[in-house]
């Protein structure tokens, strides 16, 4: 697992040894990146259900200012820090299970303008929870970027404050990136 982009270009991360936790892959992730490049540079990031953490620190790398993580696994939250020691960066990281772990994502002066969202498959209704949180909370930018990653099967309803900026198809995964007016 690398990164593909930005200053830390060609880092190597730790490799993940659990089961529960799926980085995305570098497809996937190229992608994403490419689509959503112009919203990066200096941008205050939140990365849910995490992992390893590499789309938030691929943000770091790629220009972003601030990084704000969350994840329910302890096996995750170590990976984590130690990707984040690898490259030198930082970011508050928080360990809670979502939705309720959105109470104590505190996101500075200014909201979120990139998120992303890549939860266990089969999540569609916490997706909906999290949206809903996200949108209650003013965790969202205005013009900021959702991006959640799925299985292709998986449905969730959108909130009236989001528009679709853009969807994808890789194989099993589906990618789906919200713009907020």
């Amino acid at each position: 697992m690398y990164l593909l982009g930005g200053k830390l270009k060609g880092r190597k991360l730790a490799n993940c040894k659990s089961a529960t936790i799926r980085p995305a892959m570098a497809l996937v992730r190229k992608s994403v990146f490419d689509t959503i490049q112009n919203f990066i540079e200096g941008a205050n990031v939140l990365d849910l259900c995490a992992g390893s953490g590499i789309l938030g620190v691929e943000a770091l790398s790629r220009g972003a200012e601030k990084l704000t993580i969350v994840d329910s696994s302890r096996d995750s939250i170590k990976l984590i820090y130690k990707n984040l020691e690898i490259c030198n960066l930082k970011a508050k990281v928080i360990l809670g299970k979502l939705p309720k772990a959105l109470n104590k994502v505190d996101s500075g002066r200014d909201s979120f303008n990139l998120i992303f969202l890549d939860p266990p498959y089969g999540q569609g209704k916490l997706i909906e929870n999290v949206l809903e949180i996200l949108i209650l909370n003013n965790l969202v930018a205005k013009g900021g970027l959702i991006s959640i990653e799925t299985e292709n099967k998986c449905t969730f309803s959108i909130p009236s404050e989001l528009t679709l900026f853009k969807e994808k198809k890789y194989g099993n995964t589906k990618v789906t990136i919200l713009h907020k007016k």
